[in-house]
């Protein structure tokens, strides 16, 4: 397990949840951070999304931690162009010194980037349990996610699986 903690936004939470796969995150990471509007998103008591009744009991079991951000100017300034989810969770991540942000979207990362943040996204994710030798079926894993609207360009796509399995097509 990764020392130091580690925030998330809510595309991970959501794309782990339809793969059948959240508890990846308390196996990898033990405690996850995640800020008050990623918890609004994906777990709001009306909301039926992917990874809402995951993550309600994963704060219930307590190795999900909302947390709230202190510095609303630094999230103000990024929520012009950016998620209130993704503006929170690059503000948690700096004020926590994060070991590790969890992030998808493509812009975000690249904010968080500057910001010098060690960013994973969901494929990322994937990758750090194969290597922890969780028993994936990447090809499976990335195809689900594409049919729920995961966006990977198809050389990507070919890159996860030529790293996961080498060894060229008969």
């Amino acid at each position: 397990m990764a020392a130091g903690p580690v925030v998330a936004d809510a595309s991970p939470l959501i794309y782990l949840s339809v793969l059948g796969r959240f508890e990846l995150l308390r196996r990898l990471f033990g405690v996850v951070h995640i800020p008050d509007a990623v918890l609004q998103e994906v777990a709001a008591p009306a909301l039926s999304l992917p990874g809402s009744a995951e993550t309600r009991a994963a704060v219930k079991d307590g190795w999900l931690r909302p947390t709230t951000v202190r510095n609303r100017l630094a999230v103000e300034a990024l929520l012009s162009d950016l998620h209130p989810g993704e503006a929170e969770a690059i503000v948690l991540a700096r004020e926590l010194a994060a070991r590790r942000l969890l992030l998808d979207d493509r812009l975000a990362r690249n904010r968080a980037k500057a910001l010098n943040l060690p960013v994973t996204g969901t494929i990322g994710l994937l990758l750090l349990a194969r290597r922890r030798r969780e028993q994936l079926d990447m090809r499976h894993d990335l195809d689900t996610l594409v049919r729920h609207g995961f966006r990977i360009a198809p050389d990507v796509y070919e890159a996860v699986l030529r790293d996961v399995d080498p060894r060229p097509p008969l």
